[in-house]
């Protein structure tokens, strides 16, 4: 298997078509769904499409750029990381992540962001990169700031934000 990059913990590696039914049962976790509720899949099929789409993405170096995240221990996937364009700031992307409820708590996000930040520093030539976090996430916020992120403003109103908590914004400058 062709990993982009590993970690202590993590390997890191663009989605195969077998991950559909691990990645959807992810994605189907009530953490997710709280938290990053416009990244649950419908179904079984949406997901095989929406893998589909994230290969082709990884294969022609285009965003958004959604990797598959297992675990070095089992082999398993766990989780996964992309990033996506911000609106009219060439350079600049967003970061997201999951982890599977049964591997929280054990630092691997914290971890995953580190990887993925220095991919995206190294390998992709990213200048400044995002994260948003919907309010009351703590978890997460500790995520980004313990990777060097610094909180830059709240946003309301935001479509993927559709209980109105907030998101909050944190920035990290990679050069």
């Amino acid at each position: 298997m062709h990993y982009l990059f590993e970690t202590g913990h993590l390997r890191v590696r663009p989605f195969k078509a077998e991950d559909a039914e691990r990645l959807y049962a992810n994605h189907c976790e009530e953490a997710v769904k709280k938290w990053i509720p416009n990244e649950s899949y419908a179904d079984i099929a949406e997901t095989e499409g929406a893998i589909r789409f994230y290969r082709d993405c990884v294969e022609r170096k285009k965003l958004p750029y959604v990797l598959a995240v297992e675990s070095r221990e089992s082999g398993l996937l766990i989780g996964d990381t992309g990033i996506n364009e911000v609106d009219g700031h060439p350079g600049e992307v967003e970061i997201g992540y999951t982890v599977c409820q049964a591997c929280s708590g054990r630092g691997y996000a914290t971890e995953l962001v580190k990887g993925m930040a220095d991919f995206c520093e190294k390998v992709l030539h990213v200048h400044r990169l995002y994260g948003r976090v919907m309010r009351g996430n703590d978890a997460s916020v500790r995520v980004l700031e313990k990777n060097g992120f610094s909180f830059v403003r709240m946003e309301t109103g935001a479509e993927d934000d559709p209980e109105g908590r907030g998101m909050l914004v944190y920035r990290k400058e990679l050069r």
